[in-house]
């Protein structure tokens, strides 16, 4: 049992979402889009939904942004290949059914997509992030004309490839928007961190206790893939669990490949809804603010100087600044450890892992996953700030109003507890 979720526990949250998160109804969970199975997998989903009007005399001028990188590919390496060579000697033998043969070109596909480059920013990922900042161009133009934009990276290539296709998305809506593009080991400071080390230990049996807590229906797997359970274990030289574990590794990555859901498909729905709450479980506890290990990882979080950055680059633009726009491109865990640490609601709330393994991770881990801060300002020079998690219209915990926030008030929230 261990290996069927040993996977998604070390690779890699449903909480009540905030007041900001109802204004209109999102989809459920896994049934409505079986690629949130994967969670922090999960192909971005945009969601259009009604915003709180500006206040009056209000009109935004700058933007601050933090990105994870679009979709990728997963760690394969030598698993990948005993999974092809096991549908192998099972598609040999004869012993596919008409939907395992379709699920095993599909696997086929995928390996060939890898291409033995794990992480890789996949044409969807690029596509993720062209559409989102589209979106953000035509919503805030005025704010892009009016300066700058400044973009800088992890130094990891999926996120620079992102950086590059938001920004060259905004320079094909305008070629003259004046762009300038950075990475380098200092900024990983704040677009990158991670669980400490004994979290992660401490964590992972927790989340190993909860994956063994329920069998995977691997009659029902092995009756979509194969036409005799006990030739098909013959021929593939492993047991069904085996090759159940095998296929969910494609299966919670074909999304990002633009693969249909074929492969999961050959799943029970409960069997994909354990895998997806044991994700979360695995997320929240290691990366949010969990009330068994979120003081060790929010300390970590602060040493990444991201609320000091966002805070000196925001006043520069007040300022009177050139910058009109600053983007950072990083990684799923500092998106939530920073939404966490600056209280965004659905993120930054102090769960038990009882309640996590219900947090609805895939509505805040999606590839492509992104916090814009839009800042606005009247004519008295008085400035707000409004918070978006993956283009969604939220609020943070433990300040009073908002939606539209006095940044004076969030800047004071946001200091180190003595």
């Amino acid at each position: 049992m261990k290996r069927f979720f040993l996977l998604l526990a070390l690779a890699l949250p449903l909480a009540a979402c905030g007041p900001r998160e109802t204004l209109v109804p999102l989809p459920a969970g896994i049934e409505d889009n079986l690629y949130r199975t994967g969670v922090n997998t999960n192909p971005y989903e945009y969601f259009p939904q009604a915003e709180t009007p500006v206040p009056a005399g209000y009109k935004p001028f700058y933007i601050s942004h933090y990105g994870r990188h679009g979709s990728r590919s997963d760690w394969g390496g030598p698993h990948y290949e005993k999974v092809i060579e096991a549908y192998t000697r099972a598609h040999e033998a004869g012993v596919l059914t008409e939907e395992g043969e379709k699920a095993f070109g599909m696997i086929q596909e995928i390996y060939r997509l890898h291409n033995d480059m794990n992480g890789r920013l996949t044409p969807r990922g690029a596509r993720e992030h062209r559409a989102i900042a589209g979106r953000m161009y035509d919503k805030y133009k005025d704010v892009f004309k009016s300066g700058k934009v400044r973009a800088v990276s992890s130094t990891v290539p999926r996120c620079i490839v992102s950086m590059a296709a938001c920004t060259g998305e905004i320079l094909s809506r305008n070629p003259r928007q004046d762009i300038g593009w950075d990475t380098g080991e200092r900024f990983m400071e704040y677009c990158s961190s991670n669980d400490p080390w004994d979290v992660t230990q401490e964590a992972y049996k927790l989340i190993m206790e909860h994956a063994e807590s329920v069998e995977p229906d691997t009659v029902y797997f092995a009756s979509r893939v194969f036409t005799d359970m006990d030739a098909a274990r013959a021929a593939i030289g492993h047991s069904m669990k085996e090759a159940l574990e095998g296929t969910m590794a494609f299966a919670a990555i074909s999304g990002a490949f633009d693969q249909d859901e074929t492969l999961l498909n050959l799943f029970d729905v409960k069997d994909l809804e354990h895998y997806a709450r044991n994700v979360s479980l695995n997320l929240f506890l290691r990366q949010c603010n969990s009330a068994e290990f979120g003081d060790r990882r929010m300390a970590v979080a602060e040493v990444g100087n991201f609320v000091d950055d966002v805070i000196a680059k925001a006043d520069e633009a007040i300022a009177g600044g050139p910058v009109a726009v600053d983007l950072r491109f990083g990684h799923d865990y500092q998106l939530l450890a920073v939404c966490s640490r600056i209280g965004i609601q659905g993120i930054g709330e102090r769960l038990t892992k009882e309640e996590a393994v219900n947090w609805p991770g895939w509505l805040y881990s999606p590839f492509a996953g992104n916090l814009q801060m839009i800042f606005y300002r009247n004519a008295a020079t008085e400035v707000l700030v409004k918070f978006y998690i993956n283009e969604r219209e939220t609020g943070l915990l433990g300040l009073e109003g908002g939606p539209y926030y006095k940044w004076e008030d969030v800047k004071q929230a946001w200091k180190p507890n003595e």
